[in-house]
């Protein structure tokens, strides 16, 4: 009885290192582009930095991370992780197959936490990144980052700029958007209106940053559906 007993644990933890419950749930768009539930471990790492521990007005279950592949600057295939709403999940999916399938390059893909939830850290390291529970940088109206529903795209590259101040301050050499002009590195790589980054986020339902009055934030990209 104590072998049966015995094999029957053992068969149970092989099925679960195999396929535990939240892997099981993921849902994938193409090879490499997929998208599942909070685990336990992110809601750790997550809460007390990007998630509040009490008063916020969105819920862990409204959240998806999306498990995406990307070129970096160097031509590398990289993986990167974003934390969107529910919503836009499989939108996200689809936006960054399209880059990958463009070879749009991307510095890095993090979630904010890696960074202490700080966005100027994150933006520094020319991380992209989405879901964040903070306002409005000069402001006490949410973020659409806190609701899960914009993503910041190679913020250093694309900088915002508000009455010509530039942040994150690392991208100042980008201030000039006039690709013959910039003496940025990855100066080809800037966002424009009508550009092909552009018109993939638009497609899916999105607005860019870059196309406000008031500032103009080039890295930002807010679903408006």
């Amino acid at each position: 009885m104590k072998k049966i007993a015995a094999a029957a644990v053992a068969a149970f933890l092989a099925i679960c290192v195999v396929a535990p419950p939240e892997a099981v749930q993921a849902k994938t768009y193409k090879k490499g582009f997929a998208y599942h539930k909070i685990s336990s471990e992110m809601k750790s790492q997550m809460t007390g930095k990007s998630f509040p521990r009490s008063g916020a007005k969105i819920s862990f279950s409204d959240l998806r991370e999306v498990r995406v592949k990307y070129y970096d600057f160097k031509g590398k295939v990289r993986t990167g992780s974003l934390v969107v709403h529910k919503k836009i999940a499989l939108k996200t999916a689809k936006i960054f197959y399209e880059l990958y399938q463009i070879r749009y390059p991307v510095q890095k893909i993090r979630p904010i936490d890696m960074y202490d939830a700080d966005d100027t850290r994150s933006m520094e390291a020319n991380n992209t990144s989405a879901f964040n529970y903070r306002r409005v940088q000069g402001s006490t109206k949410l973020s659409m980052h806190s609701k899960g529903l914009a993503i910041d795209l190679n913020p250093r590259i694309n900088p915002c700029i508000r009455n010509g101040v530039v942040d994150p301050p690392g991208g100042k050499v980008y201030k000039n958007r006039n690709v013959r002009k910039c003496k940025g590195k990855y100066r080809k790589y800037m966002i424009h209106k009508g550009d092909r980054v552009y018109k993939i986020f638009k497609k899916y339902g999105f607005k860019w940053g870059g196309e406000w009055y008031s500032l103009k934030d080039y890295q930002h990209f807010e679903y408006v559906g």
